[in-house]
């Protein structure tokens, strides 16, 4: 009875032994993939930085007139664009062309502003920018500094609205999970394989860490 017990003790020992091995081995892959990740992740925002335009609006305020008042300056401002240029085929065209409507563009959210009863200002920004990661679809944009295009509507201290001029994702649907084909073709083109590949599947990294966590935590 005492070898049976003993024998039961020692084969559950090993057991545990065993799967704290396998899990070891899973954390150091998970940390080498991380390290590297992390690295491309740098990387890819480089080059985004530089192919890719963000479309930036600062609200006047958080005060909920203020808030909705920003999203008819962005319709107007956006179907102005895409409406002007459709498609922008590189990102310099889409550059060039915000430069050269700066004026324009500016006159439109002012006029969007005053139909709706308002008399903020506007002003305008072409430069770089910090934003926070984001999802287009089944695209993530990583966290870091962006080449964007920045409306600020009265004083600017409200939240702001985003979205991604170039590649054309600011009529993305998000609900659908999915981007449009012709918007991927962009950002591949923009990327190389690595790259393309790190911001299509950070959503499994998320996933992938998430389910680690909580493996470690029962």
């Amino acid at each position: 009875m005492k070898t049976s017990l003993k024998k039961e003790i020692t084969m559950k020992y090993i057991k545990q032994i065993s799967f704290c091995m396998v899990i070891a081995i899973f954390a150091t892959g998970i940390l080498t993939w991380n390290i590297f990740l992390n690295l491309e992740t740098k990387s890819t925002v480089s080059v985004l930085s530089h192919s890719a335009i963000r479309f930036h609006i600062l609200a006047n305020s958080d005060s909920v007139s203020d808030q909705a008042l920003k999203m008819r300056v962005k319709e107007s401002v956006v179907n102005y664009i895409y409406e002007k240029t459709g498609d922008f085929k590189t990102v310099d065209e889409a550059k060039n062309f915000i430069l050269n409507n700066d004026k324009t563009i500016k006159s439109i959210a002012t006029k969007a502003i005053a139909d709706n009863g308002y008399d903020y200002t506007v002003s305008s920004t072409f430069g770089f920018s910090d934003f926070p990661v984001k999802t287009y679809g089944d695209v993530i944009f990583p966290k870091g500094t962006y080449t964007s295009y920045t409306i600020k509507i009265g004083n600017g201290k409200g939240h702001n609205w985003w979205c991604v001029l170039y590649p054309p994702l600011c009529f993305v649907d998000v609900s659908t999970g999915v981007l449009p084909d012709n918007s991927k073709e962009k950002l591949r083109d923009s990327l190389s394989d690595t790259q393309y590949h790190t911001v299509t599947k950070y959503n499994f990294k998320f996933k992938y860490l998430k389910f680690f966590n909580n493996l470690c935590q029962n």
